[in-house]
């Protein structure tokens, strides 16, 4: 029995890693945001967030403010949360907002889809009445060595 109780132990001294030798985190921050959208609302939200967000993200993306950005959904209607936004960045420093990224982000969107503010602040209040915002995070990939 007492050789039983011994074994957890040897375990955790063995299995103790330690970071930058075992394992490093990335310097890639990834922005997380989970969201719970109303069930029968995921399609009209996906399809809303492509008409506003997506077309931000590929317009930040293509000034070089963002490295990737995705959106998952699970296969679960019951579940929540059931919407996961992630932005890639290269950086802490990317992260930053800046007058001049913004203003360069608004150009760029009017230049490639018009000028729809009203039609796209309509979308964005629909957001609030089929959507919870569950939790944001900045999280890093853990790199493990081999």
């Amino acid at each position: 029995m007492k050789k039983l109780l011994l074994l957890p132990l040897l375990f955790t001294m063995f299995a103790a890693a330690e970071i930058y030798e075992d394992f490093t985190p990335s310097q890639e921050p990834m922005e997380l945001t989970v969201v719970a959208v109303q069930p029968n609302y995921v399609e009209t939200y996906l399809t809303n967030l492509n008409r506003t967000w997506v077309r931000a993200m590929n317009v930040q993306k293509k000034l070089g403010y963002v490295e990737d950005f995705n959106v998952w959904t699970s296969l679960s209607v019951a579940d929540s949360p059931n919407v996961w936004i992630t932005v890639q960045y290269k950086d802490l420093a990317s992260m930053q907002a800046t007058e001049e990224k913004s203003k360069a982000v608004e150009a760029e969107l009017e230049k490639m889809y018009g000028d729809n503010e009203v039609e796209l602040e309509e979308i964005s209040k629909g957001y609030e009445e089929i959507r919870k915002m569950i939790a944001h995070h900045i999280i890093y990939r853990v790199d493990f060595k081999k």
